[in-house]
């Protein structure tokens, strides 16, 4: 998969706590809990790409200027 977009470097500190819940609840994972503090990213995709092989056919394309390609 290809993402291509920009990204937002967050610290623990500066991430509102409803966020950070979000986070643990979709992941399983809380970086809240760690000895070391870890960074969170948002990430705005402009562009998705996902494939197999390097051969796939056309279609690859999910998401092009930030617009979703596929129905939901």
């Amino acid at each position: 998969m290809l993402v291509d977009g920009s990204v937002l470097a967050v610290e623990p500190t500066d991430l509102p706590e409803e966020d950070a819940e979000i986070f643990a609840a979709k992941t399983g994972f809380d970086p809240r809990e760690l000895a070391t503090p870890h960074l969170y990213f948002y990430v705005r995709p402009r562009r998705i790409q996902a494939w197999r092989e390097t051969d796939d056919p056309a279609g690859r394309e999910l998401m092009r200027d930030g617009e979703w390609l596929v129905p939901d």
